[in-house]
């Protein structure tokens, strides 16, 4: 009797060991790369959007850059929207994207297909008030890194262990 509730103990202990430490959440972390900080992580699932909008530092007119998770943890870049076509900014499309004018005014390029391992931010100090929109949500990133300090954007499969050390930005209670 005492050696099946010890294997009962040791398989409990192992099912929650696994479920604890091995990475299966996928996420989007968002980590500091030139200080000491804690990454944040967002709950996220495969065509599942998101955008990042900011101020552009020499127009100053909003952009906003669409993205998704791939099925193979890309990033991916679905749309661009944004208000001038002035330096740093793209005047028409490339390949099969499409190039065209809401009915605000602004320009959108849609049909993207740009991918990336990750994308590497700096935090803007005065102008560019980069914020992360998800889920109808905005969250400013200088709300949880340093103003001036570069963070990496990337998809990676998370233990709860893991996310438990940092800090959790969307869904936050």
């Amino acid at each position: 009797m005492i050696k099946r509730l010890a294997m009962g103990f040791l398989l409990l202990l192992l099912i929650l060991s696994s479920i604890t430490f091995i990475p299966l959440h996928s996420f989007l972390v968002i980590e500091p790369l030139d200080e000491d900080g804690e990454p944040a992580y967002i709950p996220i699932g495969e065509d599942e959007t998101f955008s990042i909008r900011y101020t552009h530092s020499i127009h100053l007119s909003e952009v906003e850059e669409f993205y998704r998770l791939t099925s193979s943890d890309e990033i991916q870049q679905t749309k661009l929207l944004y208000e001038d076509t002035a330096i740093g900014m793209p005047s028409d499309a490339e390949g099969e994207e499409v190039f065209q004018r809401t009915s605000d005014g602004r320009y959108l390029i849609t049909n993207m297909d740009r991918r990336f391992p990750f994308i590497d931010i700096r935090i803007g100090q005065v102008v560019a008030n980069h914020r992360l929109v998800f889920r109808g949500e905005t969250y400013p990133l200088k709300d949880y890194f340093t103003k001036g300090s570069i963070v990496r954007l990337q998809f990676k499969k998370v233990s709860l262990f893991s996310k438990w050390k940092g800090v959790v930005v969307v869904g936050k209670g």
